[in-house]
């Protein structure tokens, strides 16, 4: 019997959606080796992992390479964007297959990677995975310039020098709001973002969710009043 691998990824942006989660992946997955007889060793996994990252580069996806070439297993993903939303990753990945004699399966797109039909269908199937990526990027950047214009909450946590008000809209917090005027006085004159966190601590200066302050959340507040 043929042996198989799966691959399950999903990013931040598409958590909410129960189609491309990483549970629904799984069980397709598996529901596909059990209907054509493969065995599956295992499914390599990339939570919260952006698929415009080379394949390559990601921890579960440099592993799954690694098998692959190894022991050239049938590779099985429910969605062909599981693996790329990259052209040139894509294609790069798809000759190598190709040349090792590594068979790929996209069950939704349902590619035979054994001819070279196969081969040109997912390539193409790369170029509309890499258009919607850069539409969903256009999509998020435009949602997030509305809700800053309308002071509006763009993630789970308030950030710090606001609080939230109704319907999720954000009110300024006049105390957090001078502490950050402090802090960007301190960087321009010269203090390092350990000190300025040094020096919140020794004032009492609370966070807002943390105990103590730290370079890195320094980091970030500056970085978004900037």
């Amino acid at each position: 019997m043929k042996t198989a691998i799966g691959y399950i990824r999903v990013s931040s942006e598409e958590q909410a959606d129960s189609g491309l989660g990483l549970a629904a992946q799984r069980q397709r997955i598996e529901a596909y080796c059990q209907l054509k007889g493969l065995v599956l060793q295992e499914i390599f996994e990339d939570p919260a992992v952006s698929g415009g990252k080379p394949l390559g580069t990601r921890p579960a996806g440099a592993r799954l390479l690694a098998e692959a070439r190894k022991n050239k297993p049938v590779l099985v993903v429910a969605k062909f964007d599981r693996l790329f939303r990259s052209v040139a990753d894509a294609a790069q990945a798809i000759a190598d297959f190709d040349r090792r004699g590594i068979e790929l399966v996209a069950i939704a797109e349902g590619f035979d990677m054994t001819n070279p039909y196969g081969r040109a269908m997912a390539q193409m199937a790369s170029v509309f995975a890499e258009l919607e990526r850069a539409m969903i990027r256009e999509r998020t950047k435009a949602a997030m310039t509305v809700l800053r214009g309308r002071n509006l909450r763009m993630s789970h946590c308030v950030p710090y020098g606001w609080d939230e008000g109704v319907e999720g809209v954000l009110v300024r917090n006049d105390r957090e709001q001078r502490t950050i005027v402090w802090m960007r006085q301190l960087q321009r004159d010269g203090k390092s973002l350990r000190q300025i966190a040094a020096l919140l601590n020794d004032r009492g200066v609370e966070p807002k969710r943390a105990k103590r302050w730290l370079h890195s959340s320094v980091l970030r507040i500056l970085a978004r009043t900037a």
